[in-house]
C-alpha cells in the first residue's frame, strides 16, 4: 500500500545542493514475527581503467557503458529498542534519491515481506523519516531492513538488518494493571489500597476479599471457561491483601521455615502483588492450592489464562528473574494485550519491561 507523504521543503544557497525531506508513514498492523539473518546486497560500482594502462591500450573492443550506480543509505541503526505504544523512527539519508522507491521490509519465517513503500523525491539527496509499522512490537525481537529495488538507471540497494527489541513501559502506579511489583519495585505508597474491590462469583474461601473490578470480571470469565473445558470449578482462595496482613503472613512463614526460606515463596509487606488487587491465588475445587500444580485445571489455566488477561506469574526456570519459586496457583491480571504478548514470547513481566537481571 503506498504511503501518504508530507510536503517537501526546498532551499537553495550558492554552491550547495537542495536537501529534500520525505516522510514514510507505516500502516498499523499486528503480526508476531520471527528474527532471522542475512547480509545486505552490495552497491554495484564500476571503476574505469586509466587510459594509459596496458589493458586499455591493447583492447580493441568497444568500451561498455558504466553499470548503474546504487544509492547510499546513512542513519539506519543495526539495533534498536522500542517501547510498546510509542513510535519507532529512524532518519535515513538516501543519496542519490532520484525518484526511487523505498521499501520497509520485515523478515518473516526467513522471507522478506514489504510492509510499507514510498517514492522518494527526484533530488540528489533525501532525508527520509522511517517510522516502523506497529508489527515491530508484536514479538520480543523483530528484524527489518530498507530496500531500494533496481531501476534502469540505478542498482538495487539493501540496508543492513535492523534488530528491534520491544519492551513494555515500566508502570509504577498500583492502579495500573500492568504495574510491576516485586522485591526491587515495592508498592508506592507503602500502605496503598485499591479504591474499590469486587468479589468474583468463584471467590470460594476468599469471599471477604476481592479484586480490582476489571480483574474480578476477568476472573469470572476465566473460571467459567475452565469449568467448560475441564469440568472442574476454579476457586479463588486469596486475592487482595493489605500491607499489614502481608507483614503478619511473612512473619509467620519466617518463624516456621526460617527467613531465607520464606523469602523464596513469600513477599515482605509492600512487595506483594496481592496488595494491588491485580493478583489471585486459585485452585481446583476440593484441592489444596499448594497441590494445584499438575491438575487438569492447572494445566488448562497455564495454557489459556492469557485469553482472559491473566498469566501465571511465577513459572519454573524464572526464579532468578522473578525472585520466587514457581507458583502455578498465583495468577496476575495484566490485561488482554500484555497477557497475549507474554504468552507469545514466554517472557516474565520483569523481562517485558526491561528490568530483568
Amino acid at each position: 500500500m503506498p504511503l501518504p507523504r508530507r510536503a517537501t521543503s526546498r532551499s537553495r544557497t550558492a554552491g550547495t545542493s537542495a536537501l529534500l525531506a520525505v516522510l514514510l508513514v507505516a500502516p498499523v498492523a499486528s503480526l508476531v514475527t520471527a528474527p532471522g539473518s542475512g547480509r545486505a546486497d552490495p552497491v554495484s560500482t564500476v571503476t574505469p581503467l586509466p587510459s594509459s594502462s596496458p589493458a586499455a591500450l591493447s583492447s580493441s573492443a568497444p568500451t561498455p557503458p558504466p553499470a548503474p550506480r546504487g544509492s547510499t543509505l546513512v542513519g539506519w541503526d543495526p539495533a534498536r529498542e522500542g517501547v510498546v505504544g510509542e513510535p519507532l523512527t529512524d532518519l535515513v539519508v538516501v543519496a542519490p534519491a532520484r525518484g526511487r522507491t523505498a521499501e520497509v521490509q520485515q523478515q518473516v519465517d526467513g522471507a522478506w515481506v514489504t510492509r510499507a513503500t514510498a517514492t522518494l523525491d527526484d533530488a540528489p539527496v533525501d532525508l527520509v523519516r522511517v517510522t516502523l509499522p506497529e508489527r515491530w512490537s508484536d514479538a520480543a525481537t523483530t528484524v527489518w531492513r530498507l530496500h531500494l529495488p533496481a531501476t534502469p538507471d540505478a542498482a538495487a540497494v539493501t540496508s543492513d538488518e535492523q534488530h528491534v527489541t520491544a519492551r513494555w513501559p515500566l508502570r509504577t502506579d498500583p492502579a495500573d494493571p500492568t504495574v510491576l511489583v516485586n522485591k526491587e519495585h515495592p508498592v508506592e505508597p507503602a500502605r496503598w489500597r485499591p479504591h474499590r474491590l469486587v468479589v468474583p462469583r468463584n471467590a470460594g474461601a476468599a469471599q471477604r476479599v476481592g479484586l480490582q473490578p476489571e480483574a474480578a470480571a476477568a476472573m469470572e470469565e476465566l473460571a467459567a471457561a475452565a469449568r467448560r473445558a475441564t469440568g472442574h470449578r476454579l476457586v479463588m482462595v486469596s486475592a487482595y491483601r493489605s500491607a499489614a496482613y502481608q507483614e503478619r503472613l511473612f512473619d509467620r512463614y519466617a518463624r516456621q521455615h526460617g527467613r531465607g526460606a520464606a523469602e523464596r515463596f513469600s513477599a515482605h509487606a509492600g512487595e506483594s502483588e496481592h496488595q494491588t488487587g491485580w493478583a489471585a491465588d486459585v485452585t481446583e475445587d476440593r484441592t489444596t492450592f499448594t497441590r494445584f500444580g499438575g491438575t487438569a485445571t492447572s494445566d488448562w489455566v497455564a495454557a489459556n489464562a492469557w485469553r482472559h488477561g491473566w498469566v501465571v506469574r511465577y513459572t519454573p526456570g524464572a526464579e532468578d528473574v522473578t525472585g520466587y519459586e514457581p507458583e502455578p496457583w498465583h495468577l496476575r491480571y495484566v490485561g488482554p494485550d500484555l497477557a497475549a504478548w507474554l504468552h507469545a514470547t514466554g517472557l516474565t513481566l520483569e523481562e517485558a519491561v526491561g528490568v530483568a537481571g
